[in-house]
């Protein structure tokens, strides 16, 4: 039986080398939602910022029973098209080599490595090939185009699309607008990096691209892209050469409950891949959104302590297939688990 695997883990640091977590990044409504959600005090971030996020986050996905492994996400900072880093605009920066170091330490993590595309092919290919070389290599890439500032689309980016596609790692890539990171200003223009229209050219050289939050919006008043990802996910079928997948992370929120049967319904099951995004919080869905659920079956949903547990647990309620769980084991590289 191939291994559950969630597919989309964050992590934070302030102290450890080449991390940051900006004041500005700490302001953000979002961050102190996850902490109250989350049920973590500013008192223990105070006394140790890394230790209790890194306890918090992988003492969840250690205890979550039915989860075998969890990608834990690296985030490389902006850089702009001349790849100079962009400082002011750094607020969440998560190294590679921590999270290799998590993931030595810690036999349910996998890497999920972040490398930006605009820092160019000489420096960038090396960091990349770093990632992909190392001990564990990494199972993904991750990009955040509209926080990271980068144009997926963007013609330069060929050798970075074509040393995944050669290697046979998959690409995750932040689908649909962004509202955890801050957003650098014209946020309007910067969000519209988040249409996965733009990973058309990562498909086309060959990368197997997963798209991060079916491109889901998270508030009503938001405008996403699912109905251009089901367009791409058709085009996918008839063509037959794009690997074009969906992760359903930070789908249980209660904010998305009018979204969940949109995704059933646009999204082939065997696309789909699972995803948390924890610590963004796994919210109690309410019992509409469940199908054919017994008041005992959904009291016991209720009363699951573990986050990462109860984030497949809803999900499959909800209707999402079996195989989200196991979906990622056929698309991370078998080197990995060696």
């Amino acid at each position: 039986m191939p291994p559950v695997i969630d597919i989309h883990v964050h992590i934070a640091a302030k102290n450890e080398p080449g991390c940051k977590v900006s004041r500005e990044m700490e302001s953000e409504p979002a961050f102190i939602y996850m902490l109250l959600a989350d049920r973590v005090k500013r008192s223990a971030l105070r006394r140790d910022f890394d230790g209790t996020i890194r306890d918090h986050i992988l003492g969840a996905l250690t205890a979550a029973p039915s989860v075998d492994y969890g990608v834990l996400l690296a985030l490389d900072a902006p850089y702009g098209e001349d790849g100079k880093l962009l400082e002011e605009h750094s607020h969440l920066v998560v190294s590679n080599e921590y999270v290799r170091t998590l993931a030595k330490a810690n036999a349910k993590v996998l890497v999920g490595a972040s490398v930006n595309p605009n820092r160019g092919p000489t420096e960038g290919r090396d960091e990349l090939e770093r990632c992909l070389d190392g001990d564990p290599p990494a199972a993904l890439v991750k990009l955040l185009p509209n926080s990271q500032l980068i144009d997926v689309g963007d013609p330069r980016h060929d050798w970075f699309y074509e040393t995944l596609a050669e290697r046979g790692v998959p690409l995750l890539c932040h689908t649909g607008p962004e509202n955890t990171l801050p957003v650098p200003r014209p946020v309007d223009e910067h969000q519209r990096l988040g249409d996965p229209r733009r990973l058309r050219r990562a498909l086309d050289i060959g990368v197997t691209v997963i798209a991060a939050h079916c491109a889901m919006r998270v508030f009503p008043f938001q405008d996403d892209h699912l109905g251009d990802l089901a367009a791409m996910m058709r085009e996918a079928e008839r063509n037959g050469r794009w690997r074009l997948y969906a992760d359903v992370s930070a789908m249980c929120l209660i904010c998305r409950i009018g979204t969940v049967d949109r995704v059933l319904e646009s999204i082939p099951g065997e696309r789909m891949i699972l995803g948390s995004d924890y610590p963004v919080p796994v919210s109690d869905m309410p019992p509409g959104v469940f199908k054919d659920l017994s008041l005992e079956e959904y009291l016991a949903l209720l009363h699951l302590p573990n986050p990462i547990e109860k984030n497949l647990r809803q999900l499959l309620a909800m209707g999402f297939p079996e195989a989200i769980g196991t979906m990622a084991a056929e698309v991370i590289p078998a080197r990995v688990f060696a």
